[in-house]
């Protein structure tokens, strides 16, 4: 190995680390416990490039990653948070791996402090989320994802790496949600819920 490919390998493992170290260090809600929303869009946004689904820096609030963010919460989600993707799609940006375009006329609000708090207001706002360059291929990369998605798995969900393999090769939802104990609420493609268990 030459000392320029030495060289490149140990920035590649210092910039790896890095986003291991955003990723464990994610600023999430606890007021009812830990709130699963971002880690589990970071895992929704990885099995899309993983599926070629996002094959460019660009991750658009699509039906498609609702979906898949919706089927996610299902398995790994909390009885104690709404399953709203546009929460974390739009704050996520607090961590500086992750960044929104704004549509034509919403420059200000984006780079203002306003908080976004609707999905209606962030579909109207933001045209995509984008992500650092380095950390974009490391996602189209297979070892560096699996090394990605081994951190979230045991900072966030410890003991499931193998049940979020199992969850990124199908698109089936679990059901009854593991979450909900006492019976099933459906959830429309905005992640509200449709039937509410009797009591």
């Amino acid at each position: 190995m030459s000392s320029n490919e030495l060289v490149r390998n140990s920035r590649d493992l210092a910039a790896l680390s890095y986003y291991a170290k955003k990723f464990q260090r994610l600023r999430v809600d606890r007021a009812h416990g830990v709130a699963p929303h971002k880690p589990i869009l970071l895992l929704s946004v990885i099995e899309q490039v993983k599926r070629e689904v996002i094959t460019r820096n660009e991750i658009h609030l699509t039906s498609a990653l609702i979906h898949t963010f919706l089927k996610y919460w299902s398995y790994l989600g909390s009885f104690n948070h709404h399953p709203d993707i546009s929460r974390p799609f739009f704050h996520m940006r607090s961590g500086k791996f992750w960044h929104l375009w704004a549509n034509p006329g919403y420059e200000e609000v984006i780079n203002s402090k306003e908080k976004l708090k609707t999905f209606a207001e962030v579909k109207r706002a933001i045209k995509f989320a984008y992500l650092d360059e380095d950390l974009f291929e490391f996602l189209q990369d297979p070892l560096s994802r699996s090394s990605l998605i081994t951190v979230l798995a045991a900072r966030w969900f410890p003991g499931h790496f193998n049940l979020i393999e199992e969850i990124s090769q199908t698109d089936k939802f679990k059901e009854p949600p593991e979450y909900l104990r006492d019976g099933y609420r459906s959830l429309d493609e905005y992640g509200n819920l449709v039937n509410q268990p009797e009591h």
